[in-house]
């Protein structure tokens, strides 16, 4: 039976396609590549980045990307249909909590605004009924506070962004999330890093090749080409830009 590695290895090689081009075009390294092509995905990060390196990859090539996935998923006898891998299920479960609990916090914030609104509209209603004028509405308890705070910090922290590097090659790399300076480290091949921003990550990298980006579980490539060092790189909610 063909394995995934095989069908990508022989689609590029009819296509005459060198292991430096695919790299070139789909921002992945000669390192990821080759482990892709030889069935070797023990080596690489989790199996959800793994599902996008075979994405960018099989639609390089011209592949249908649903096919080569369920290659890979059968060839390492995995049920993506029946029950999510161990890396998704920990980021469903994580998305479900998150949005349990903003949905809670909101209800909570919604039901505490309302009963507000209905005992200052009472209460101007008896206090003109008797021709007095009409109290201030009542100040925020210390409880409608915390409710209120807490709603909006989970909203915030519901848009945030999240990049995760990951080194194939060692490499040196600066990051500062929304401006602030958060990580100036080297990484080794196989290293993981993860941060969080509200709106913008910016990045120097001393081996650009070296180092794949994913934003929010996406794969966006390798930070640049070769051995080069990339000064200023801009990662968003639209990918990243120099």
């Amino acid at each position: 039976m063909e394995s995934v590695g095989q069908l990508l290895r022989q689609t590029r090689e009819a296509q005459e396609k060198t292991i430096d081009e695919v790299a070139k075009a789909t921002r992945m390294s000669r390192q990821i590549i080759g482990a892709l092509e030889d069935d070797h995905f023990s080596v690489l990060p989790a199996p959800v980045y793994v599902k996008g390196h075979l994405r960018t990859y099989a639609r390089f090539l011209g592949l249908n990307e649903d096919d080569v996935v369920q290659m890979y998923m059968r060839f390492t006898q995995q049920q993506d249909s029946v029950e999510p891998d161990e890396w998704d299920a920990v980021e469903l479960e994580l998305h479900e909590t998150t949005t349990r609990t903003g949905q809670m916090w909101q209800r909570i914030g919604v039901g505490a605004a309302v009963a507000i609104v209905a005992i200052a509209a009472i209460t101007w209603g008896v206090r003109r009924f008797r021709s007095r004028p009409a109290p201030p509405p009542p100040a925020p308890t210390q409880e409608e506070q915390v409710i209120e705070a807490t709603t909006q910090d989970t909203l915030i922290e519901w848009h945030k962004l999240e990049l995760t590097v990951v080194a194939s090659e060692r490499t040196w790399v600066r990051v500062s999330a929304d401006a602030v300076p958060t990580a100036d480290l080297t990484l080794n091949a196989g290293d993981e890093r993860t941060w969080q921003a509200n709106e913008r990550f910016t990045l120097d990298v001393g081996n650009g090749g070296g180092l794949d980006l994913y934003l929010d579980g996406t794969h966006l490539g390798t930070a640049g080409t070769g051995s080069r060092l990339v000064e200023g790189l801009v990662v968003d909610e639209n990918g990243m830009s120099h």
